[in-house]
């Protein structure tokens, strides 16, 4: 079994799927603060 180039694609793998799941989450809250469902407001995107 060869192991020695695996480590480099499943740490790409890892930080594709944090990547996706961040900017869907990060869209959500900038959502959610525009349309006034959450208390808070980000000052840079919702003004």
């Amino acid at each position: 079994m060869n192991t020695k180039g695996q480590l480099g694609v499943i740490e790409f793998k890892f930080f594709f799927i944090g990547l996706i799941i961040g900017i869907i989450l990060a869209w959500v809250l900038v959502l959610l603060g525009t349309k006034g469902a959450i208390p808070f407001k980000i000052p840079l995107v919702c003004g």
